[in-house]
């Protein structure tokens, strides 16, 4: 009966750290993709001025979930399991930084980098800062937590 006991909870924690970072990897792809559609798709919308206030709420209030979410995950699950999704989960934390790289890069390539208002450099600098901290904060609390494994109490 114990063992049965002890195999539900063990499955039902391998369960939540699947979930949790199957959460964590479509945020992270979301931002992607919204990042592409603001630096991309509307890089020579500039708002009026009237309307640069929603801009900024919109971006803030997304980054204000985005970053709890990513907090929330790293502080729940960063450390546990050392498979595959955790090395996803890795690599998508920096994907923002990468995918605003990638396009700017391209900007500056074709030679429009003017087509891009001071509103999209900030959001993209943004972005990109918390995604550089996401990474080497997953990067280290996994690498501290293999090194020094927590002991759980037996019930």
């Amino acid at each position: 009966m114990a063992q049965v006991a002890e195999t539900a909870v063990a499955y039902q924690a391998r369960a939540s750290h699947l979930t949790t970072r199957a959460l964590s990897i479509v945020a992270a792809l979301a931002v992607d993709a919204g990042l592409f559609w603001l630096i991309y798709v509307r890089a020579n919308i500039d708002p009026p001025f009237a309307d640069a206030e929603m801009f900024w709420v919109r971006m803030v209030a997304g980054f204000g979930a985005y970053a709890v979410l990513q907090q929330w995950t790293l502080a729940n699950q960063t450390g546990r399991g050392r498979g595959f999704l955790a090395r996803i989960d890795k690599f998508t934390a920096i994907s923002p930084l990468i995918v605003v790289v990638v396009i700017q890069g391209y900007w500056i390539g074709v030679g429009a980098w003017t087509e891009l208002s001071w509103r999209h450099h900030a959001a993209a600098l943004l972005w990109s800062a918390f995604a550089l901290i996401d990474f080497y904060a997953t990067a280290t609390t996994n690498a501290r937590l293999r090194a020094y494994p927590l002991e759980m109490p037996a019930d």
